[in-house]
């Protein structure tokens, strides 16, 4: 069965696996000659010794930047240091306008030959668009992978301290703090890579980001936020030392000169009604008084954009259909290496 096919994904564009997939029989490994006919498929699952849940990640895409002048475009255009940027780690970044407001956010990796993106789907046309204007002037190509490339979430793997990226004869896979694992591949090496695991949908990823904090500018938000909008620094988004690029002197005075009047707020619905706040709606007191907006919402959690002295510990948003609806509100926490992170 083709798992990696339009009819898997839902009205949003999420992953939904077929209800009669079963992965298949996992047959022990202790054979030397299996091991070297099976070396690629070893590699993509990485001798995992727990039992992964996977899903094709359909909200994302990859976009791939190469050339000779990649390294100096891109450091002139990206929130994070890509000069530095080690082939085994990744990092986190953004691209902004000349006002400072994020055109994308991504995650990135670099290998011998250049950089790769990693961003939400909806996104990639327009940070070509974005980046073109500027990619003229150098000897650099983009390209949009999203036909020939896929993203692969794995669950259940060994949490780790760091971000690290291996890259594997297949593709790369790429290891999150909170046990999270994601595998950048070609489309048939992606389809093999789900065929014997038990999947779940792709949203589950969606809601696992926002559980770390994690804000996606999307089609909605476009232009919309500063990186520290979102906290993006705090989670090494941002370099204040690489110098300059596009939007750096308003993201810099921000940081520097200004003082944040809102932050994020994790966001809790407890009620059994399935709700959909649009992107963007208002956050509410009880009493009607905008509070904020809303920045990431899945399932009965999400993360807002709220009046820093916001003390409360509910609030309200509305939803289309079944009107207004309370939850409740936790400003988020970061550990002391975050609060003064100025990135790398």
């Amino acid at each position: 069965m083709t798992l990696i096919a339009i009819e898997h994904l839902d009205e949003t564009g999420f992953f939904q696996p077929p209800a009669d997939h079963a992965p298949a029989a996992s047959t022990p490994n202790n054979s030397n000659n299996s091991r070297s006919d099976n070396r690629d498929s070893d590699d993509l699952a990485l001798a995992s010794q727990v039992q992964e849940t996977r899903s094709w990640l359909s909200q994302c895409a990859l976009l791939r930047i190469t050339g000779p002048d990649s390294e100096r475009f891109l450091q002139g255009q990206l929130t994070c240091d890509v000069v530095s940027l080690d082939p085994a780690e990744w990092r986190l970044g953004a691209c902004c306008n000349a006002k400072g407001r994020m055109v994308a956010n991504f995650v990135i990796a670099r290998d011998q030959e250049g950089y790769w993106l990693r961003l939400p789907a909806s996104q990639v046309s327009s940070l070509m668009m974005h980046l073109q204007k500027y990619a003229v002037f150098f000897k650099t190509s983009l390209q949009d992978l999203s036909d020939r490339c896929k993203v692969i979430g794995a669950w259940g793997g060994p949490q780790v301290d760091e971000q690290r990226c291996e890259w594997l004869p297949l593709g790369a896979c790429l290891s999150h703090s909170d046990g999270r694992r994601e595998f950048w591949l070609s489309n048939d090496s992606a389809e093999q890579a789900l065929q014997d695991f038990s999947l779940i949908g792709s949203q589950q990823w969606a809601a696992a980001d926002i559980e770390q904090g994690l804000v996606w500018v999307d089609e909605h938000s476009r232009e919309h936020w500063v990186p520290q909008n979102i906290d993006w620094h705090r989670h090494g988004g941002v370099s204040f030392s690489k110098g300059c690029y596009t939007g750096q002197e308003i993201v810099a005075r921000l940081q520097y000169l200004g003082k944040a009047k809102k932050a994020l707020f994790a966001l809790q619905y407890n009620g059994s009604q399935a709700v959909h706040p649009a992107p963007l709606s208002a956050v509410c007191q009880e009493d009607g008084k905008t509070i904020g907006e809303l920045a990431a919402w899945h399932h009965g959690t999400g993360l807002a954009l709220l009046n820093d002295n916001f003390a409360n510990a509910e609030a309200c948003l509305n939803d289309d259909e079944n009107g207004e609806f309370s939850v409740s509100v936790r400003k988020l926490t970061y550990t002391d290496e975050q609060k003064t992170s100025s990135g790398s």
